[in-house]
């Protein structure tokens, strides 16, 4: 027919269909009769993309096959939960995500093109690596294919029940199984929803965050998984850059130096930091962890490989968000899950195995070096410690990583240290302009969420203050510090 429509509608049935190919020439013809419809064109464009994949996978198990089906039946999760003991179930997952990105790697050898669209007809993703492993989820890594920006997809794929002898379930039970796999991506999707732009957590890729789902193959080999699609983290688990077990420096360094002791206490603190910032902002919106979480795999770090000696070298996110659970909102929050948590007595761990190597007796060490660092990591005795729940309320133990012990102040006291604050950012607007002030207001935002310390901001604010305003840096330090 001479009707643009009519080949559009035709185009967009044969796409569900994954009969691509005709699909193409089905919007080609449509963008042919209106040359000047640039939403043709594109419909067209997309079409031949889809079916190009497709052809590049046919020498293996790419793009037009099913390659998430592939994988889990060359890499068995039940081997992997077999070979470990209840304590090694997160070296066992570790293991079983590495055996799957090599499976991945093998296919792309083989001539498969692997890849994932947003839908039957969405945005494509082209499939990069595994970075976790579930027995019922894979995180895969990859790259959207018209921008190249970095994403993670989440990909809840059990389709079928099993029970612990891999018995086939019935038709009910399969259903049920699919049922709860899309139940689990929603329920995820949500709660990054309420956490968009809070410090410290995983992001939801913009463009993508109100996608469900993800289609792997096509025609009849097509298989929608539920997904969620995040931004790529930057990093490796916490677990990957700390020994637990054998302490500072690891099982071979018995008497780590120095240095190797402020770099691991420093990424202690930012990790300390960034998780009560999370915390912090998932209280907000009635979140809260669930008593066990985080976990030292939940936790992704990046910094410099050697030499860091401040919190803020580190960039440190909470990957996951399955663990949070509804809280009362008006609830204070508290410091004392991250102390309960696994992650909290992971790093307990980690200091009980430190400490014998330090030579520490009676909580005193006598290698100066070492009494030093510890010195200036003071601040983490309420987590490396344990304290008491009554002795952890979140603000004040935020405070305290943040900007170091203050000494107890009278009511007073704290009514005249506000006078002397409103006093100060009055003369502050006048000296400075509404430019700089609010530059130097923004800063002080950034020291107070963690993502830079006092003296970082002691010294931008010279830049914009000084050298006109030298006595007012002066006083913003004093009372930043006092």
């Amino acid at each position: 027919p001479g009707w643009a429509k009519a080949h559009v509608r035709r185009g967009a049935a044969l796409m569900a269909l994954g009969r691509l190919e005709e699909a193409q020439r089905a919007y080609g013809r449509a963008a042919a009769l209106e040359p000047g419809n640039a939403q043709l064109r594109q419909l067209a464009s997309e079409a031949e993309e889809a079916a190009t994949a497709v052809r590049g996978g046919e020498g293996g198990e790419g793009e037009g096959s099913n390659w998430v089906s592939v994988l889990k039946e060359e890499v068995r999760f039940r081997t992997y939960i077999e070979l470990a003991d209840d304590d090694d179930e997160a070296e066992a997952l570790a293991a079983y995500a590495r055996d799957l990105s090599s499976a991945l790697d093998e296919l792309r050898e083989g001539g498969a093109r692997l890849a994932l669209r947003t839908g039957a007809r969405g945005a494509a993703v082209d499939v990069t690596g595994v970075s976790a492993a579930t027995a019922a989820g894979l995180t895969v890594e990859g790259t959207l294919r018209k921008s190249g920006r970095p994403v993670s997809v989440r990909l809840r794929h059990l389709t079928s029940y099993y029970d612990a002898e891999e018995h086939e379930g019935t038709a009910e039970q399969d259903a049920l199984i699919r049922s709860e796999m899309a139940s689990a991506a929603a329920e995820e999707r949500l709660r990054l929803q309420r956490l968009s732009g809070a410090a410290g957590w995983c992001q939801l890729v913009k463009e993508l965050g109100s996608e469900v789902e993800a289609a792997v193959g096509v025609g009849c080999e097509l298989t929608r998984y539920p997904a969620v699609y995040v931004d790529k983290i930057e990093g490796v688990p916490l677990s990957q850059l700390l020994d637990a077990g054998s302490g500072c420096g690891g099982e071979e360094d018995e008497t780590p130096s120095p240095e190797r002791l402020e770099h691991e206490m420093s990424m202690i603190k930012a990790v300390a930091t960034s998780c009560l910032l999370a915390m912090r902002g998932a209280a907000a919106v009635g979140l809260g962890f669930d008593g066990t979480a985080p976990f030292a795999e939940h936790v992704w770090v990046q910094g410099p490989p050697e030499g860091a000696r401040r919190a803020a070298d580190w960039s440190v996110v909470v990957g996951e968000v399955e663990p949070l659970e509804e809280r009362d909102p008006s609830e204070r929050f508290s410091a004392k899950d991250l102390v309960r948590s696994a992650l909290g007595e992971w790093l307990r761990e980690w200091w009980r195995s430190t400490a014998p190597k330090l030579s520490i007796v009676d909580g005193r060490t006598p290698h100066e070096g070492y009494a030093r660092v510890l010195g200036r990591y003071g601040v983490l005795n309420w987590l490396l410690f344990g304290w008491a729940d009554e002795q952890l309320d979140g603000e004040s133990i935020l405070q305290l990583v943040q900007h170091g012990p203050v000494s107890e102040r009278s009511a007073e006291e704290r009514e005249a240290a506000q006078r002397r604050w409103a006093a100060f950012t009055q003369e502050a607007f006048v000296r400075l302009g509404p430019r700089r002030f609010d530059e130097m207001n923004a800063q002080i935002g950034q020291m107070n969420d963690g993502e830079i310390s006092v003296d970082d901001l002691l010294a931008r604010a010279r830049y914009f203050m000084c050298p006109d305003n030298e006595d007012l840096h002066a006083a913003l330090g004093q009372m930043i510090r006092g």
